[in-house]
């Protein structure tokens, strides 16, 4: 593994239980039968009844298993070995064990995973700001996608991780392309699941464009369709946001609305292709 993604699991390590515990990911209310999953991903995504999919960067394991509650056969890979025996705990107190597994694995480097040939490779929320590496991350996808299947992204919009997240006035504070030097998260900083903790361990994250995105996938042969920007947000991304009925986040009536989330597909056979 490399030294950056290192670090980034053992921060992962460290908040795991942290997250299992709190009111944020309400495991209890998940093992009554709530699902994790919103609308935007669930209609994105459709029907999966039936069909193989991959969740990349799962972390412990509750979108994996709410694909699962909808019929899906699913698979978890997360180079965190903390959220991966969280994850396997989890399928099994939720009944769910016979049709999921989790595996530990960096994601730029897991190869084909379980057979591959998958239907359906997920990601979302929180995912590749925390790789170095995208051209690794794009093989996996390439090396588990089946031939008439689809890879959905679906996070941050690339834009609006540039601004300052804590002033309600958009404020340009990082760049938008890439750098080989990554942002540095020092110990001491609120945990984003339960504030009250401070996370000991230090992280690094990384800025990627959409076009650096697209662009990786593109060089592997994949067509980039269904591309969707959406003006509301997964989490509290500006102070003056509130949460609607749908659980995503919006900005005060009358403020800019501006692109936070980002959704796509992509394959290996074009969907305007005969």
């Amino acid at each position: 593994m490399n030294p950056q993604h290192a670090i980034n699991r053992h921060w992962w390590d460290e908040v795991t239980p942290v997250h299992v515990e709190s009111a944020f990911y309400d495991v209890e209310g998940f093992l009554r039968g709530n699902s994790t999953l919103g609308r935007v991903e669930r209609g994105a995504v459709g029907e999966v009844s039936g069909k193989r999919l991959l969740h990349l960067q799962c972390h412990f394991g509750m979108d994996t298993l709410s694909w699962a509650r909808l019929g899906a056969e699913v698979v978890g890979i997360d180079f965190s070995p903390a959220a991966v025996r969280q994850a396997d705990d989890l399928a099994r107190r939720a009944g769910l064990d016979g049709v999921a597994c989790f595996f530990e694995a960096d994601v730029t480097s897991a190869g084909r995973v379980s057979g591959g040939g998958f239907d359906v490779v997920f990601t979302s929320f929180g995912t590749i700001v925390w790789l170095s590496d995208l051209e690794g991350w794009a093989d996996t996808i390439v090396a588990n996608l089946a031939e008439d299947g689809f890879f959905y992204f679906l996070d941050a919009h690339p834009a609006s991780m540039m601004f300052d997240e804590s002033v309600a006035t958009p404020t340009v504070a990082y760049d938008y392309f890439h750098r080989a030097d990554p942002g540095l998260e020092a110990s001491g900083t609120p945990d984003y699941a339960n504030p009250d903790y401070r996370i000991q361990s230090p992280s690094r994250q990384f800025e990627w464009a959409m076009t650096e995105i697209f662009g990786v996938l593109e060089a592997r042969g994949l067509t980039i369709f269904e591309i969707r920007e959406y003006p509301f947000g997964a989490w509290r991304h500006f102070p003056d946001m509130e949460e609607g009925p749908d659980g995503y986040w919006y900005r005060a009536a009358g403020e800019w609305r501006l692109p936070l989330l980002l959704g796509f597909k992509a394959g290996k056979r074009s969907p305007l292709a005969a």
